[in-house]
Order: structure tokens, then C-alpha cells, then sequence
């Protein structure tokens, strides 16, 4: 229904928390607006067994989604909830990747080995031009006119 001054459609679902047996209100997430005009109309909910739903005014479908995820708060509490007085450890680091401390180079790593090694069984595939350009200009460019 339309409530006050918000103009939207208000879905109100009252749900029993399995939890405390207490109830507890939800609200569409995304309600639709209210037809602003001074005329009667007709507000409907659809609920389906696979938990989906539709709003409709006037007949016409303006909202839809799912009880499971478009409530507020949501029907399902969260899997992982913060705890806003869990303090982060000292030794913290916020960085997404950090140096390995423990990390070290093989016994064999040589410092002055080329970053590329050479392959003696390659060769050139044949019709291979050495020196040809690798940018060639487009014939059919134009330059704009400024």
C-alpha cells in the first residue's frame, strides 16, 4: 500500500526467526513507486513455491525477485557475520601479497645467468623475413580534416 509521503509499494512479509521465535518484519529491498494520480488501483503479490514473487499494479508486473534474497533485512542471516570488536592481529599486513620471510633461492642459483636462454635446435621457419617492418601504414587511412 501506498504509506505517507514515501510513494512506493510497501511488501511487508512478518517471518518467525528460527532462531529466537520471534517475528521479524521484512521489507522489499526495491519496492516499486506509487501510480501518482488521484484514481483507485489495484495492488497484487504473487509468491510461487520456489520462493520467487511479483508485485503488480494494475495487473502489471512492476517488481519481482526471490523472498531469499530481495528482503531487508534478509530472510537468511549472512554465513559470515563481522565482529566489529575482533581486533586484527600486530603482525597484520593489509597488502593483497607480501615477501615470504622464510623464502630463499635454490643453492644453485646463479645471479649472472641471462634472463633468456638460447635454444640451439631452433631455427627460422622458412620464408621468415628477418628485417621486414612490424607496423606497415593502411592505405585506406585517412587523416581527419581538423
Amino acid at each position: 500500500d501506498k504509506c505517507g509521503a514515501t510513494d512506493k509499494v510497501h511488501f511487508i512479509l512478518q517471518h518467525v526467526s528460527p532462531k529466537t521465535g520471534k517475528r521479524e518484519e521484512k521489507h522489499l529491498k526495491d519496492p516499486p513507486g506509487v501510480p501518482n494520480d488521484m484514481l483507485t488501483h489495484l495492488y497484487g503479490l504473487i509468491i510461487y513455491p520456489d520462493n520467487s514473487f511479483e508485485v503488480h499494479v494494475d495487473g502489471e508486473k512492476k517488481s519481482s525477485g526471490n523472498l531469499l534474497t530481495s528482503m531487508d533485512p534478509p530472510i537468511n542471516p549472512p554465513k559470515d557475520i563481522d565482529d566489529p570488536d575482533d581486533p586484527k592481529p600486530e603482525d597484520w599486513v593489509d597488502e593483497s601479497k607480501m615477501d615470504d620471510p622464510e623464502a630463499s633461492k635454490p643453492d644453485d642459483w646463479d645471479e649472472d645467468a641471462p634472463a633468456q636462454i638460447a635454444d640451439p635446435k631452433a631455427s627460422m621457419p622458412s620464408g621468415w623475413v628477418e628485417d621486414a617492418q612490424s607496423k606497415i601504414p593502411d592505405p585506406s587511412a585517412k587523416v581527419p580534416d581538423d
